[in-house]
């Protein structure tokens, strides 16, 4: 049989006759199956060879749609290698599916007919986006494929942990899921912490949650595809798919209640094997400090540099100058041996603009340059995110779009 037309195994039970077969071969890979994913290639652009299934082939012709816009059938196969009945073939699938439409005929000059131009239709698919990092509320979308907010809720968050937590983050989804003006692909989830690639809450202090099988918990509530991704990889895959970059080092360090990082280098996302890369809150950076972290020890990242320990020591009537320079310190202390060892080129902080400005930023350079040699840091770009509300929904979005579309 041609691969290209091989069944698909990753349907999943419950989906609908109308929705897109799932695409978990290019990304992420269904537990279901017993299989784990991976967000390992985040833009495929290689043509798939003979034992893969057409997933990565669909995978391939929606990336190409997504980044470089509306094409026709014969442009698709030229760039991609893939022969024009294959492409003819997906295309008239994900047509059928509503993923793709048909704009009418190009302009380009060419001798023959014209050839008709097919996009992803944006808007034929609602996304469910919570972000749970924030230090006092949990926050919610519903967003096309491009990542734009259609509807966006927010819920206090006071005292809930654990399954209460788990419980709002459940009523979030369920407002916003009525509020979806399409079918949903899925819902992706932000949590910070260490996730594991089942969608485990393994460790989140803040929100008290301890192996707490969050993507279970939502996934039988809504009997949809749900993807958890730690808030800091999250905005990561975001700046990866969303943001003019070089795409091949990218650091994103969020700070709320605690300090993560996301990494991606060469394209991949660098998420460890026990999924604890980038959590750098728990780094001891000074530990003649008697500063008590939540892990017990003194000293640590998440300690010094939280956005309520910091508010706390504004408001007690420190010098602001001073208060911000000892965070930046202590961030540089953190994230000054990932980047000498990985060679990270951008690094992006993501925290309340209140406390997280453009004067942390600049301290965070020098404090950078203090502590690596000049040819590392001098052209390393520290910056704030203007936008990191948007970027914290955009990246479990990514986690969807990557699952299901191999889009990333």
């Amino acid at each position: 049989m041609d691969a290209d037309h091989e069944a698909d195994p990753s349907v999943a039970p419950h989906a609908d006759p109308s929705a897109v077969p799932a695409a978990r071969e290019p990304g992420w890979t269904d537990r279901r199956v017993g299989r784990q994913w991976a967000v390992a290639d985040l833009r495929i652009t290689t043509k798939a060879l003979p034992e893969h299934n057409r997933l990565r082939n669909r995978a391939m012709l929606l990336q190409s749609l997504f980044h470089d816009g509306p094409r026709s059938r014969a442009d698709i196969a030229r760039g991609s290698g893939l022969n024009k009945v294959t492409v003819s073939a997906i295309v008239a699938d994900l047509i059928e599916h509503g993923i793709l439409t048909e704009l009418g005929h190009s302009t380009d000059v060419r001798v023959g007919k014209p050839a008709t131009l097919v996009a992803i239709d944006d808007d034929s698919r609602s996304i469910i986006s919570l972000d749970l990092s924030d230090t006092l509320s949990f926050r919610g979308a519903v967003m096309n494929l491009r990542g734009r907010v259609v509807h966006q809720k927010r819920v206090d968050i006071v005292t809930e942990r654990g399954a209460d937590a788990v419980a709002q983050a459940i009523a979030l989804a369920e407002e916003l899921l009525a509020l979806a003006p399409a079918p949903v692909l899925g819902i992706g989830v932000g949590s910070p912490g260490v996730v594991d690639r089942e969608g485990v809450v393994r460790f989140a202090p803040h929100l008290g949650l301890f192996d707490t099988d969050l993507r279970g918990a939502l996934g039988d509530r809504f009997d949809l595809p749900v993807h958890v991704v730690n808030d800091a990889n999250g905005m990561a895959l975001a700046v990866h798919t969303f943001r003019e970059n070089d795409g091949r080092s990218i650091l994103i360090v969020t700070i709320q209640r605690g300090a993560g990082a996301g990494l991606i280098v060469g394209e991949n996302l660098i998420d460890g094997m026990d999924f604890t890369a980038g959590e750098i809150g728990h780094v001891v950076v000074d530990p003649r400090r008697q500063t008590e972290c939540l892990c017990g020890r003194a000293g640590c990242l998440d300690a010094i540099v939280a956005v309520p320990a910091l508010r706390r020591r504004l408001d007690a009537g420190e010098e602001r100058a001073d208060v911000i320079d000892d965070a930046a310190d202590a961030l540089a202390a953190a994230v000054a041996p990932i980047i000498s060892l990985l060679g990270a080129t951008h690094v992006v902080i993501v925290g309340p603009e209140d406390v997280y400005d453009e004067d942390f930023a600049q301290r965070t350079r020098v404090h950078l340059a203090e502590r690596t040699l000049p040819s590392t840091t001098s052209s390393i770009g520290v910056d704030i995110a203007s936008d990191g509300a948007l970027l914290a929904l955009q990246g479990p979005l990514v986690a969807v779009l990557s699952a299901e579309l191999g889009i990333s």
